[in-house]
């Protein structure tokens, strides 16, 4: 637990100075490169639990390479949409569209085919849940306002987690969850209010930047069921391969996957409203 704790406040705390460089050079470069690396680190873990590069298991180096570089694609082209460099979302339409046909090829042209069907959706699944869900982490990042737009979800986000574990500790009964036994009802009702509560908060110290807050207060409710989702997503990857975590990255966190997770499913609903305010084509009743 102490480990956890000094851990996490200095990962907190590297992002949060990663935060402030790029807010003070205005370019936003370190931690979108840091995000790239992440989703990329996340991929492999996946592609390695699932035998993608391993040949005797029906993977091969090709497949590994084919899903590593669309995942790369993907998030690079997050990247540059979200700092308009590029006007639409065609190239990441079109490059996930190619993506799955070279992942396809890789697999239908070889010998033993269907040995390598099972890698073939594992490399599949870790292109889309990283290279097009985790993407919107950058589109977030580089929204109008978007260091302290991104820096408020990864806030509600952990805080979720933190939440649900330390009331799961404390007065959790109820285990209904079979994929992550060890998670209670009243776990992930703490983080549910706590998430609530975080977002409400946000949009009453920043009401030129977030939504009035009882919209924030539901957009709260909405994220933590999606993180919780993401978690339970990465718990069910984790008990079909039967390890406790995605790599042994760092002491009682585990891998990037084990990091990153909560984000999978609760940035894309999170990027969708920001977006829309930035776009100017929807607004919100107070």
């Amino acid at each position: 637990m102490k480990t956890r704790i000094v851990l996490g406040t200095l990962i907190v705390s590297f992002l949060a100075g990663l935060f402030i460089i790029d807010r003070l050079n205005e370019s936003r470069t370190i931690l979108s490169v840091l995000i790239v690396v992440l989703g990329l680190a996340a991929w492999c873990e996946i592609a390695i639990l699932g035998g993608v590069g391993d040949r005797a298991r029906g993977g091969g180096l090709s497949l590994f390479a084919a899903g590593f570089a669309a995942t790369a694609y993907l998030l690079v082209v997050a990247w540059l949409e979200g700092a308009d460099r590029i006007a639409d979302s065609l190239p990441a339409h079109a490059g996930l569209a190619v993506s799955l046909s070279l992942l396809f090829a890789c697999t239908v042209f070889r010998r033993d085919h269907t040995a390598g069907f099972q890698p073939l959706l594992v490399a599949i699944l870790g292109v889309m849940l990283i290279g097009f869900l985790f993407s919107y982490a950058l589109r977030i990042y580089h929204l109008p306002d978007g260091p302290l737009i991104g820096a408020i979800l990864v806030g509600g986000i952990k805080g979720n987690d933190i939440a649900a574990y330390f009331i799961g500790r404390l007065i959790g009964k109820r285990r209904v969850l079979w994929v992550s036994p060890r998670k209670t009802l009243e776990g992930c009702a703490a983080g549910i209010i706590f998430s609530a509560v975080w977002f409400a908060g946000a949009a009453l110290a920043w009401p030129d930047v977030f939504f009035p807050w009882p919209w924030c207060f539901l957009l709260g409710i909405i994220i933590a069921i999606a993180a919780q989702l993401g978690d339970l997503s990465k718990s069910l990857i984790k008990r079909f391969y039967q390890v406790k975590d995605s790599a042994r990255l760092l002491p009682e966190f585990g891998g990037v996957l084990d990091l990153i997770d909560s984000a999978l499913f609760s940035g894309f609903l999170y990027w969708v409203p920001f977006s829309i305010a930035a776009a100017g084509a929807g607004s919100f009743p107070g």
